[in-house]
C-alpha cells in the first residue's frame, strides 16, 4: 500500500530520542528548547512553543487572543479539518463557518462578516491564505498552518503573516513526533498567555518549587522525546518541500482531466496533499478503485454538513463552495 502519511524517521532521529530517554521523561527536557530555539531561528519568530498538538495549539492560540484582545467571536474556514472549529469552540469563540474559494480551497477573503472579532485562516494542503487580504480587515488572525510548515508566502517561510501561527506534528504532516504541535508568534504577550495555558496556567516566572497560577490553563505540553523526534528532521524540511513539488509537477501534468488547486504566484505550497475535484458520483467509486490497487486517499469533507448543532448556529448563507467541494 502507499500510504499518503508515510515517515521518514532516519537512525540520526532515533539517536536522538534515545539521547533524550537516557535523561529520563518528562516535558522539561533538553530538546524542548533546542527545537523552540531551531524553529524561532527557522521561522524569524521570536517565540515559538511546542504542544501536545496541532488542536492543543489552537486552543491555546484562541485562548490567548480572547484574553489580550477580549475577542468573542472568530471567523473560521468551513472547508478545513474539524479540529480548527472544535479548539476555538473550546477556547469559549463564538465560531461563524466561512465559505472557501473555489480556486484556491482557502477562505474566502472576500465574504468574512462584519461582525466577527478575529479570523482564523487555514493553509488548506499547505497552500497560504491571502494573509495581504486578511490583514485589511485590521482584526487579529489566528493562522492554522498544520498543513503548512515549510510553504512561503512571499518568499518568507509560514510563521509570521499573522498574529499567531499554529503547527501540527501528527503522523501525517511534513515532519513529526508522532502527535506533537506548535505556537509561533512575535506577540510576546501572547506568548507568555499561551506558555502560561499550556502549563496549567502556572506564572511564568514562578520559582520551581512554587505553585502558583495566574491564568486559566490545562496541561498540553510536549513531551521532550517527541521534540527530540523532530530535531533532526527540522534539517530535512527544505528537502521535503523540494521533493513533494517534484511529485507535485508530475500529477499535474499527468491528471489534466482533473480540476485541482490554484496556485497563487507569490506563494509556494509544501503540498502536504494533491488533491482533486471530482464529479459527486464518482468520486467515491474512484476511492474504491485507488484503495484496491494499494494507493491510499482522503476525501475531504467540509465542517457545516457535518459538524454538531454547536458549529450549525452561525453558517453563513454563502457556504455553495463549500458544499459544492464536499459533494465532488
Amino acid at each position: 500500500m502507499i500510504q499518503w502519511d508515510d515517515q521518514d524517521i532516519r537512525d540520526v532521529d532515533v539517536k536522538n530520542v534515545l539521547s533524550s530517554l537516557s535523561k529520563g521523561v518528562g516535558a522539561k527536557g533538553d530538546y524542548i528548547k533546542l527545537v523552540e530555539d531551531k524553529f524561532s531561528n527557522l521561522l524569524n519568530v521570536k517565540h515559538c512553543i511546542l504542544t501536545a498538538n496541532g488542536t492543543a495549539s489552537i486552543s491555546a492560540a484562541a485562548f490567548a487572543l480572547k484574553e489580550k484582545y477580549n475577542i468573542k467571536s472568530i471567523a473560521v474556514p468551513s472547508f478545513s479539518f474539524i479540529a480548527s472549529a472544535n479548539a476555538a469552540k473550546f477556547s469559549g469563540l463564538d465560531v461563524h463557518l466561512i465559505d472557501c474559494n473555489i480556486n484556491t480551497w482557502n477562505i474566502d477573503t472576500e465574504n468574512i462578516p462584519s461582525n466577527v472579532d478575529a479570523i482564523m485562516s487555514v493553509d488548506v494542503g499547505g497552500l497560504p491564505v491571502d494573509y495581504d487580504k486578511l490583514k485589511k480587515r485590521k482584526i487579529p488572525i489566528l493562522a492554522d498552518s498544520a498543513e503548512s510548515l515549510g510553504s512561503l508566502y512571499n518568499n518568507k517561510l509560514i510563521g509570521s503573516q499573522a498574529d499567531i501561527h499554529t503547527y501540527s506534528f501528527q503522523r501525517s504532516k511534513i515532519i513529526t513526533s508522532g502527535e506533537g504541535g506548535m505556537i509561533a508568534t512575535n506577540d510576546t504577550a501572547l506568548a507568555e498567555l499561551c506558555r502560561s495555558f499550556i502549563n496549567h496556567g502556572y506564572s511564568n516566572n514562578k520559582k520551581s518549587y512554587e505553585y502558583i497560577h495566574s491564568n486559566f490553563g490545562l496541561n498540553f505540553r510536549m513531551c521532550d522525546v517527541e521534540a527530540a523526534l523532530l530535531y533532526s528532521q527540522i534539517d530535512r524540511l527544505s528537502e521535503y518541500v523540494e521533493r513533494r513539488n517534484q511529485i507535485a509537477n508530475i500529477y499535474n501534468k499527468e491528471l489534466t482531466n482533473f480540476k485541482t488547486q490554484t496556485i497563487s504566484k507569490n506563494t509556494l505550497s509544501n503540498y502536504f496533499f494533491f488533491g482533486i475535484l471530482t464529479h459527486p458520483n464518482k468520486r467515491n467509486k474512484l476511492a474504491d478503485y485507488l484503495t484496491a490497487n494499494d494507493i491510499s486517499v482522503k476525501c475531504w469533507t467540509s465542517i457545516h454538513p457535518v459538524s454538531y448543532t454547536h458549529l450549525r448556529a452561525h453558517e453563513t448563507k454563502a457556504n455553495l463552495v463549500c458544499r459544492l467541494l464536499r459533494e465532488k
